[in-house]
């Protein structure tokens, strides 16, 4: 009989320490990713990439709304992508806002100049 008080002590401890145990607290933020660079063809049908010209980085460019034409020299923020895309190259990211950077010139093949 004392086992039986003993082990229901036990378990009572246990489940008791596992309401308490912190959770998972609340959901961060993605960090933000702002770079600018010409925009390219990605290997892959419709995929944009983009090496940032201060990192050298290559993005996976996602963008829903209207997309920058190959060729134009953008600056864009968004934030890192979880997932599995078709396009195989860069680092994948959801851009929420870009903009035409005339300062940067590209050509193609290489890094733009400024």
């Amino acid at each position: 009989m004392k086992r039986i008080v003993f082990a229901a002590m036990v378990l009572a401890a246990c489940a008791a320490g596992a309401s308490q145990a912190p959770g998972p607290g609340p959901a961060q933020r993605p960090k933000a990713i702002h770079a600018e660079g010409c925009v390219e063809a990605g290997v892959e049908a419709r995929c944009l990439v983009l090496r940032d010209v201060k990192s050298g980085v290559v993005y996976n460019l996602l963008i829903k709304d209207a997309r920058p034409q190959i060729g134009t020299g953008i600056e864009f923020t968004g934030t890192p992508f979880q997932g599995v895309t078709a396009c195989m190259e860069g680092e994948p990211v959801n851009v929420t806002a870009w903009a035409r950077k005339d300062s940067l010139k590209c050509m193609s093949g290489q890094n733009p100049q400024r």
